[in-house]
């Protein structure tokens, strides 16, 4: 409370008892003597003090105020907070974890025995009962090739040959801006014998850039499936279908013929 209010707090009181006057209900007064009215009218004014003594004590309770000491109310301690936690280096932590765990996986499954990957199944070819065979000749060889694996027929005409490759890969012959690979026939079949042919045709191997030499052109022929003793497994010589009995000659296993020539190898797989 400052000295203004005080001020004000006091001037009230002093205007408050000059403008109230208490008088007693009007059915409950006496009657009186004029003598007694004039006594009661005595004790009834109003007891007013001096403007001045009103100050004075104003100013006496603002000198109280001033003087008094502050009062000083206890402090209720607040409770500790929790520590914050490190969001980030938590964050961390789990990425840290995660790739440890990552880690342990991948060198697990490096150590892991691995399946060693099994050739495919040979399977020979599969023929309609009744279908046609081209036959040709290499070096006194009658070789014989279903026409729905034969890939076409060209003459032969200037070979390149490329350094670096088996004895038996003649070159490159360029036929209608396609190159062809010409494989001298006799020293895949035969590597080690000295045979030197006068190769006049390539008889293209499927849709493959394969081709094989040849001396000569039988024609074609039809066959059905008991003309030809067929071979039941794959043995040494996997690109070997079967023998044709009347003629006793080769029928050519051509998928697997193109694979042993991608693959670099001869008839010995060497």
């Amino acid at each position: 409370m400052n000295s203004d209010k005080l001020m004000e707090e006091a001037l009230g009181d002093y205007f408050d008892s000059l403008l109230t006057e208490s008088k007693p209900p009007a059915d409950k007064l006496p009657e009186v003597k004029p003598s007694t009215q004039n006594k009661v009218a005595q004790q009834l004014e109003p007891q007013t003090k001096p403007l001045a003594e009103l100050f004075a004590e104003a100013e006496q309770r603002v000198a109280a105020v001033a003087e008094a000491q502050p009062v000083l109310l206890p402090i209720k301690e607040l409770p500790e907070q929790a520590p914050e936690i490190e969001v980030e280096a938590h964050v961390e932590v789990i990425e840290q974890q995660a790739e440890e765990q990552e880690a342990v996986v991948q060198t697990e499954a490096a150590l892991a025995p691995q399946e060693e990957p099994t050739a495919a199944e040979w399977q020979n070819i599969d023929t309609d009962y009744d279908f046609q065979v081209l036959f040709f000749e290499v070096a006194g060889v009658t070789f014989g090739v279903p026409l729905t694996q034969l890939g076409g027929i060209h003459r032969i005409s200037e070979v390149s040959p490329l350094f670096g490759k088996p004895p038996w890969f003649s070159g490159i012959m360029i036929e209608r801006e396609e190159k062809l690979s010409v494989v001298d026939t006799a020293k895949w079949v035969m590597p080690n014998q000295p045979f030197e042919p006068e190769y006049k045709y390539l008889v293209m191997l499927g849709e493959s850039a394969w081709g094989l030499s040849c001396e000569k052109l039988f024609g074609t022929e039809r066959l059905n499936r008991d003309d030809v003793k067929w071979r039941s497994t794959p043995g040494q010589r996997p690109w070997l279908a079967g023998m044709v009995k009347q003629k006793m000659c080769a029928l050519l296993h051509v998928e697997e013929l193109q694979q042993m020539l991608a693959d670099g190898v001869d008839i010995e797989g060497h």
